[in-house]
């Protein structure tokens, strides 16, 4: 008995032994863990946020990539397979969801969906004949294949508003908006004549195939505006900033069929900053069809704002002060 009693103890250590070795064996053995897939690029092209409805509408429809490509090397499964899918959502400006598609990622680890806008939103408008204007949301997501748990998201505001409607927006040309409360100063220089100007909310709306091929619609012009009402433009989609409106671009080529002018701007600031105070690096725009160049830009700080415009003939070379000419200037005020 005596001689069992021990062998049953030697057969008991040894199993205690062998399970602390195996224990530190795996606790020390570097484990394969399921990295998250990096995402590489994700994006939509054209990145257009602004989308109008007009009949009919092959006028402004447009085929919208929205993709993601994402790293695949090490993020396999035993299997070989790919344990994420990209998924694409639509809401409508009520939240209420129109679309939810899950695809998979090619052997590069891409993926896409193409929508038609403006037609998708004119199609899943709850209401064909009173159709949901205002902020769609587009989501992306990376998802994991059976928990469904997102990993990845990025969101896209696009604003589906009528552009028949002249209550709406106002296309800045060359008639200048009677609220506008900038009066318009005498300014000609060679083909060139200011018609208009303003500071506010305003949308870039592609109008043809050239990249110059755009048109201002002026959302809100005032010369006063609250910090919030800026930031709330920015999360709508909306541009905040200055334009300025002369004739046809198409009246000023040079001999290569370039605008002749190029415009620029001095934003000077309440601590007395001024951004395009140096020639040199002064932000600079050719002028879009019809004939308003307009420049967006960050205010986030209450006070009085001077702007300042500028012309430049793009074929001059030197960039100093003396190669821009001054059209004028007007004051505007951020409040809290």
């Amino acid at each position: 008995m005596e001689a069992i009693a021990s062998g049953f103890r030697k057969t008991k250590s040894h199993v205690t032994l062998f399970i602390v070795l195996l224990t530190l064996v795996l606790g020390l053995s570097p484990m394969k863990s399921i990295a998250q897939p990096a995402v590489i690029e994700s994006g939509m092209t054209p990145n257009q946020t602004n989308w109008f409805f007009e009949s009919p509408l092959e006028k402004v429809n447009k085929q919208v990539k929205f993709f993601m490509k994402v790293q695949r090397q090490g993020n396999l499964s035993q299997y070989g397979t790919f344990d994420y899918y990209f998924k694409v959502q639509v809401l409508r400006p009520d939240g209420s969801e129109v679309w939810n598609q899950r695809y998979g990622f090619d052997e590069q680890g891409y993926s896409e969906q193409i929508f038609t806008l403006p037609a998708l939103f004119w199609e899943r408008s709850a209401d064909r004949t009173n159709l949901s204007y205002g902020n769609w949301k587009i989501r992306m997501a990376m998802d994991e294949k059976d928990s469904k748990k997102e990993v990845y998201v990025k969101e896209f505001v696009l604003n589906f508003s009528d552009g028949r409607s002249s209550v709406q927006t106002t296309s800045v040309g060359s008639n200048v908006n009677s609220a506008n409360p900038f009066p318009v100063v005498p300014f000609k220089y060679q083909q060139w004549q200011l018609k208009g100007w303003g500071v506010g909310v305003f949308d870039e709306v592609s109008v043809g195939s050239d990249s110059y091929d755009k048109e201002i619609k002026v959302l809100q012009c005032s010369n006063t505006f609250r910090v919030n009402e800026v930031t709330g433009a920015w999360n709508t989609g909306h541009k905040f900033g200055v334009w300025l409106t002369g004739p046809l671009a198409a009246t000023y080529k040079n001999n290569n069929n370039n605008p002749l002018y190029l415009f620029g701007y001095i934003l000077h600031r309440p601590d007395g900053e001024a951004d395009g105070a140096n020639p040199n690096y002064r932000q600079s725009s050719y002028c879009n069809n019809p004939g308003t160049v307009a420049f967006p830009f960050d205010l986030r700080k209450p006070g009085k704002y001077q702007i300042e415009f500028f012309l430049r003939e793009r074929d001059k070379n030197s960039w100093e002060e003396g190669s821009w000419i001054r059209i004028g200037s007007f004051d505007f005020l951020l409040t809290e």
